[in-house]
């Protein structure tokens, strides 16, 4: 089993008499590239601010890479990198010299710099100044400073904000690569729910205040229900017959029915309901709820709402 690179249990936290954390428990596995969700106002910068001292929690146990955050902030520092806020990077710099203030002010050796920007691939971009650079660009600048070190541990909210598709796929792809490359876990708040989908090992879901589901993302997708599609030799028939069954089918043509809150064990079972009655079955298609769809119905927000 993997130990844990931040524990997180009975955290509370209060702004006046507003609760915003409310007995959060949460475990972060070595390794993963965890990503924490929520809505807006939930809690989610609370927690990265308690997780890396910048805050502190009224109640409960913070223990950052084996740290207590609240005793030993310092050793806890050391070993993680963090891009919390939009980067402040120097425009009228170069990416080596940029990163040579890191390094002077961290004590680390010149040699991290281009490590980094390796990592991050910048290599190829000494001759152009920052301020020339695109968002995405940027964003790999921030990410490379944070990486500054060999950081055990990544903290980064919402890293895709506000770039365009391509600084986002560049930025998942770097995510994907990074706890291998850089040998390191990496805890990210993020609305791209897509990206999540695409790039995350692990995810936790944070609501009024308190962790609501985590686990790794194979284990949520075995978890989902979906939706059969069944097109049939007569719907009228297939409806009763599933009806009878304890299911709530929903005619959708004359020859088709949707099925909501299904397994794929029930499937099978459904498939084999039918023809055992005799009726044609044509086709079948399953589909599970995508991650988006997960969160909105987790959330209580509607696809509608959400629209809005």
């Amino acid at each position: 089993m993997a130990r844990a690179v931040i524990e997180m249990t009975g955290v509370s936290k209060a702004y006046g008499h507003r609760n915003v954390l409310d007995q959060l428990n949460l475990t972060v596995p070595e390794h993963s590239l965890f990503a924490f969700l929520g809505n807006n106002g939930h809690g989610k910068s609370t927690t990265i601010r308690l997780i890396t001292g910048l805050l502190k929690a009224d109640q409960g146990d913070i223990r950052v890479l084996g740290f207590d955050i609240k005793n030993q902030r310092h050793e806890v520092l050391k070993r993680i990198g963090c891009l919390i806020d939009y980067p402040s990077l120097y425009p009228n710099l170069f990416a080596a010299e940029f990163l040579s203030i890191g390094c002077t002010i961290k004590g680390l050796p010149k040699q991290e710099i281009d490590r980094v920007l390796e990592l991050v691939s910048l290599r190829d971009t000494g001759k152009t100044l920052i301020a020339h650079y695109s968002l995405g660009m940027k964003q790999r600048l921030a990410l490379a400073h944070a990486l500054l070190g060999k950081p055990e541990l990544l903290i980064l909210d919402e890293p895709t904000n506000g770039l365009d598709p391509e600084g986002i796929n560049d930025i998942r792809r770097l995510l994907m690569h990074l706890p291998a490359s850089a040998n390191c876990s990496i805890f990210f708040s993020s609305h791209q729910l897509d990206e999540v989908e695409k790039t995350a090992s692990h995810l936790a879901l944070l609501r009024d205040g308190r962790i609501r589901f985590q686990a790794a993302i194979g284990d949520l997708a075995s978890q989902l229900e979906g939706f059969l599609c069944l097109d049939v030799g007569d719907a009228n028939r297939a409806y009763s017959l599933l009806a009878n069954l304890g299911y709530r089918p929903e005619i959708t043509g004359a020859n088709t029915l949707r099925l909501a809150g299904i397994s794929r064990q029930n499937a099978g079972l459904i498939h084999a309901s039918i023809i055992n009655a005799g009726l044609e079955l044509f086709e079948s298609t399953y589909q599970k709820p995508s991650l988006e769809q997960w969160f909105l119905q987790s959330t209580d927000i509607t696809t509608s709402d959400h629209a809005k």
